[in-house]
């Protein structure tokens, strides 16, 4: 059985939801059985996650990247392992890799974060959408809620350690600036290699 984990990343506004989308809907076409999956969950560590985020909790980046681990573990538990075990083409709109790049822009270390993840199943393909933080603000001021994590410096030291992600074998970073439709196009061409068809 084809097992198949892709992950989309990148900072608020970048366009990876409209992305996971396009690719769970082209997937479905060629027959594949397809879920979206997101974090934070909305499990009781997850709120914790989205509490911090929107304010309502203080929490150090440490105790973060604590609350996203027990997040995640029982994501991977829960969904994730289950639905790759069943076949299914696994499409996360964020994992571990988030971590990669917003705990490591809060000052932890990226091999630290990647060691804390050896429970969670290793992605196939990795899609970074990039686009420059006042792009990404103006899309995101516009209809969503601001959060803790949408100042401007941060994102930039975000932005940055998603870049600093490119040696990676498995990470592809894709220009976000260009139309949703230019941008899948380029996003299907990397996929392609990994789906079995």
């Amino acid at each position: 059985m084809i097992r198949v984990l892709i992950d989309l990343e990148g900072i608020d506004g970048c366009g990876k939801s409209t992305q996971c989308k396009l690719l769970k809907e082209k997937l479905e076409r060629i027959g594949k059985n397809v879920i979206i999956l997101k974090e934070p969950t909305n499990e009781p560590h997850g709120q914790k996650l989205w509490d911090v985020l929107h304010g309502k909790r203080k929490a150090t980046n440490e105790e973060i990247l604590e609350f996203f681990i027990l997040d995640r573990k029982q994501h991977v538990e829960e969904k994730i392992q289950p639905a790759l075990d069943q076949g299914t083409v696994v499409i996360m709109d964020r994992y571990y890799y988030s971590s990669m790049a917003y705990q490591v822009a809060g000052g932890l270390d990226v091999n630290y974060i990647r060691n804390k993840h050896d429970f969670a199943p290793t992605p196939d393909i990795v899609l970074i959408f990039d686009l420059p933080v006042s792009t990404a603000l103006e899309r995101v001021r516009g209809h969503s809620e601001a959060d803790e994590f949408e100042k401007e410096e941060h994102l930039e030291k975000v932005r940055e350690a998603y870049l600093n992600l490119k040696d990676d074998p498995i990470v592809t970073i894709f220009d976000a600036t260009k139309s949703p439709n230019n941008i899948f196009e380029n996003v299907w061409n990397s996929i392609s290699e990994i789906i079995d068809e």
